[in-house]
C-alpha cells in the first residue's frame, strides 16, 4: 500500500481516516498488535465516559489486546475483539468513540497474521511484546567478544572469552540490551 495516494478519498478506502493531517510512519520492526494496544491506551484515557460503548468498550478492547501481547489470548478472543471494535465504532456517540477502534480494525485487517502468531505460537517476531520474546545466541555467529555479557543488567549471559556465549532464560528480562549491543550480524 506504499503507492496509496495521500488524498481524503484514497486514505478512506484503506479503512483509515484523515484527521488532523498527521501521519505515523513505522518500520517493519513495529509490532502491529502492540501498536493497536498503544493507541487503545490513549483513547481509553481520553474517553469522556458519557457513553457506555466508548467508556467500557475501549477498556475491554485494551484488556483483550493485553491478553494477546502477554500470551493469554485465544482465537475466540480475537473474534470478540473484532466484533467489539465494530460495535464500539457503530454505537459510540462522538468522534473519539467512533474512531477509537480504527487501529484495532486496521491492524486486524492488514496484519491478522501477527495476531495469530501471538495467539497460536505465543511469539512476537518483532520482540516488542516482552512476554512473548526470548533471546538466544547463535553459536555459529557469536565470537565470544563479551560485549553483550558486559551490557546485560541481570548477568543472564555467560561464556568464556572467544567462545560462544549462552543466555540463561530464567534470568533474562528481555531488555534487548544484548540485541542492541551485538555487532556480529545479530548473533542474538
Amino acid at each position: 500500500m506504499l503507492d496509496t495516494l495521500v488524498t481524503y478519498e484514497d486514505i478512506v478506502k484503506t479503512g483509515a481516516i484523515v484527521g488532523s493531517g498527521g501521519m505515523v510512519v513505522m518500520s517493519d520492526r513495529s509490532c502491529m498488535v502492540d501498536v493497536a494496544k498503544f493507541f487503545l491506551e490513549f483513547t481509553k484515557d481520553e474517553s469522556c465516559g458519557k457513553c457506555v460503548p466508548c467508556r467500557e468498550g475501549t477498556k475491554v478492547m485494551l484488556s483483550i489486546l493485553e491478553d494477546i501481547t502477554e500470551g493469554r489470548a485465544t482465537l475466540d478472543d480475537l473474534n470478540t475483539l473484532e466484533d467489539l471494535a465494530n460495535d464500539v465504532r457503530k454505537s459510540s456517540l462522538c468522534g473519539l468513540g467512533q474512531t477509537a477502534p480504527n487501529p484495532v480494525l486496521s491492524t486486524i485487517r492488514y496484519f491478522r497474521h501477527e495476531y495469530e502468531e501471538h495467539i497460536l505460537n505465543k511469539r512476537c517476531s518483532t520482540g516488542a511484546c516482552r512476554e512473548l520474546t526470548t533471546f538466544h545466541i547463535d553459536p555459529e555467529k557469536c565470537t565470544g567478544c563479551t560485549a553483550c555479557a558486559l551490557k546485560c543488567p541481570v548477568t543472564a549471559i555467560s561464556g568464556e572469552k572467544k567462545k560462544p556465549h549462552h543466555i540463561d532464560q530464567s534470568r533474562c528480562i528481555t531488555c534487548r540490551m544484548c540485541y542492541e549491543t551485538c555487532k556480529f550480524e545479530q548473533s542474538i
